[in-house]
């Protein structure tokens, strides 16, 4: 059967002009045999894909490398077994640019591929080139150290690399390390911001603020854009600024206050309050927000939130707009929800958000675009305790639902008697939640919460297929996200394993 699916290579014009999909024969063969979950059919289907990525026609290894991001979607093994063929099957620039994309989601794994990317990434530095951004985008996830004077010297001119770098995260969240020559490149672009374009502000800044302090020299520039791109540059200059010299602080708490202060822009405001703890224009701004009912009226929500009692004086603004929220549209009650959790945060008033997320509750499950704001209000719900109480049977109600479930478990936990708590069952939700990719990440909250000691035998068996198991089990999502969060899911499931 090996060397007949081989004989038949190339099989795409075995395919209908109807399929959209992409679903040569190959890859559906290699799909299939991952499917089995058995040692033997995943080495087989490996074997497939080696010889179509060492094959000697051109069609073959699109084809084989076709198979190969399929079969990596869907086997934590795939990586780290099919990373040399797929670097024997760079023989060209167009072979390099097909394939930069399944590197750049495979992270550090393709590392040993990371010398095929590099002379195309480092090509025509001063001209826009769509082949070496996409390259270059590759090895900054690939090998970042190695990206860094690459990037700084295209720097304006490669979108998706700077995106790659700027948004870069691994399985533990950390920031593109820092680059002096990068740094430079960066304060270049900021001096003029009148130039930048696209997501040039978010992307320059966001890196600025992932070095902290390291990027301190860059605060002049940050100054400088604050009142062309105030929502981008002033979280930046708050993290930048709040580890640096005295003068430095100082420089950028009066260019803050002037922008929060003379313009009333939120973003300012608040990082005005992080740095030097003035609240009135961040109470200003915000009481602007609250009344204005913008678009903005759950971020104003939650900044009012986190000051707790100190916002007091809000108070009147959350209630009219609580009471100015109308519909049963997702935005709506996710923003029904938000403003109910900052009057608790706030007032302490139980009774109110109770009686809120009640409502949220009850509109949410006659509209099946609305699961998702029962998870918010379950987890608002959790935040009450035991006075979160009354609202046990809708919560309960949630555990049907994979989506749901997780949240739901949380707030169980949170509100309900301990001694009435069926601990095994709630594991049981939250087990099947992950297994299903409906809430992964919530799953393992949950499971945190309720302890080893609600995992039945059985539990724990599903609990390490999910931790050690071949199979991925997050499938779904943004496709440049699927492996890191599959790998993040993986990690989290061997700690829960290893509680005592």
């Amino acid at each position: 059967m090996h060397k007949t699916m081989l004989s038949l290579l190339p099989t795409a014009p075995l395919r209908s002009d109807f399929d959209l999909e992409r679903g040569e024969p190959l890859a559906a063969v290699v799909e299939a045999l991952l499917g089995r979950g058995r040692r033997m059919e995943r080495k087989a289907a490996f074997a497939l894909v080696d010889a179509a990525l060492h094959d000697g026609r051109a069609e073959v290894r699109a084809e084989g490398l076709w198979a190969a991001d399929r079969a990596c979607m869907l086997s934590r093994s795939a990586p780290r077994r099919l990373v040399w063929s797929l670097r024997a099957a760079a023989v060209d620039e167009e072979s390099v640019v097909a394939m930069s994309s399944l590197l750049g989601r495979l992270g550090s794994v393709a590392a040993p591929a990371a010398d095929i990317l590099v002379p195309l990434a480092g090509r025509n530095p001063d001209h826009d080139d769509d082949h070496a951004d996409r390259a270059l985008a590759a090895l900054v996830l690939v090998a970042p150290t190695q990206s860094a004077p690459l990037l700084a010297a295209g720097l304006g001119r490669r979108p998706r690399a700077l995106d790659a770098a700027a948004g870069f995260r691994s399985t533990e969240n950390s920031a593109f390390p820092y680059s002096g020559d990068l740094l430079d490149a960066v304060r270049d672009r900021l001096a003029r911001p009148e130039a930048l374009s696209g997501n040039e502000p978010w992307q320059l800044t966001n890196l600025l603020a992932s070095w902290g302090s390291e990027a301190a020299p860059a605060l002049p520039e940050l100054c400088t854009a604050l009142p062309h791109c105030p929502g981008q540059a002033a979280p930046a200059i708050a993290s930048v600024a709040a580890d640096c010299a005295p003068a430095d602080r100082a420089r950028a708490v009066t260019s803050l206050r002037a922008v929060a202060a003379e313009l009333g822009v939120l973003p300012a405001a608040k990082a005005l309050h992080d740095l030097d703890g003035d609240i009135a224009p961040l109470l200003h701004c915000l009481e602007q927000d609250l009344r204005r009912g913008t678009s903005q009226l759950r971020e104003a929500a939650g900044m009012a939130g986190a000051l707790g009692p100190r916002a007091a004086a809000l108070v009147p603004a959350l209630r009219e707009a609580l009471t100015g929220t109308d519909g049963d549209t997702t935005p709506a009650l996710d923003t029904e929800t938000a403003l109910a959790e900052a009057l608790w945060r706030v007032t302490g008033d139980t009774d109110g958000v109770v009686a809120v997320l009640h409502s949220v509750f009850s509109r949410a499950e006659q509209n099946p675009w609305s699961r998702w704001s029962v998870v918010q209000a379950a987890r608002t719900t959790a935040l009450l305790g035991p006075a979160g109480r009354p609202l046990a049977a809708r919560l309960e109600a949630a555990l049907n639902d994979p989506a749901q479930a997780p949240a739901a478990v949380l707030a169980l936990t949170a509100v309900g008697e301990p001694a009435s708590l069926d601990r095994t069952a709630l594991a049981e939700a939250a087990l099947r939640s992950a297994e299903q990719d409906a809430d992964p990440e919530g799953a393992c909250d949950a499971l945190k919460a309720l302890g080893p000691d609600a995992l039945t035998g059985d539990h724990e068996r599903r609990l390490a297929a999910l931790a050690d198991g071949d199979a991925r089990v997050v499938r779904s999502g943004v496709e440049d996200r699927v492996i890191r969060q599959d790998e993040a899911l993986r990690n989290r499931a061997r700690v829960l394993l290893a509680a005592p």
